[in-house]
């Protein structure tokens, strides 16, 4: 009983002392933090990708030049019929190496090469249902993940 009755003066005495319900503001410069980045900049800068970014990268893939992403991007998410195949890629070849022809080094294995990869995925859909099917367990996983973390499951 004593305890209580020390415990009840001791919350009264308090009372006698203000309370601060505003923090104060506090003064950061922006220049200490330097440039703010996006978050897709954040991401690409990151040297460890998620699952899922891994498949994005995968489905969607980024060329050297915006010509490029503009000509195979279309294509690889996309159906190139059989019939169209060979005269498509050899199509795009010769567009590359016609917009190129001015500059002394142009280098044609690689617009073959990346023309040829483009196209495939498009024909074949080369990794396609592959990477979609990593998403869906990498989905899963988080999944269960979550449902543990949040004691659901």
């Amino acid at each position: 009983m004593a305890n209580e009755h020390e415990e009840e003066e001791r919350l009264q005495n308090q009372e006698d002392v203000p309370v601060v319900l505003e923090e104060p503001e506090q003064e950061i410069e922006l220049e200490e933090y330097g440039e703010g980045q996006s978050l897709s900049e954040a991401e690409e800068g990151t040297l460890h990708l998620t699952d899922l970014q891994a498949v994005l990268k995968n489905l969607n893939p980024k060329y050297p030049s915006k010509r490029q992403n503009d000509l195979f991007l279309p294509i690889t998410s996309s159906r190139v019929f059989p019939d169209n195949f060979l005269d498509l890629n050899y199509l795009l070849v010769m567009s590359q190496i016609e917009e190129q022809e001015d500059e002394s080094d142009i280098d044609i294995l690689a617009i073959i090469t990346m023309t040829q990869v483009a196209t495939s995925i498009g024909y074949e859909g080369r990794g396609r249902v592959e990477a979609l099917e990593v998403a869906g367990v990498a989905h899963e996983q988080e999944m269960e993940k979550l449902t543990k973390e949040l004691g659901l499951g």
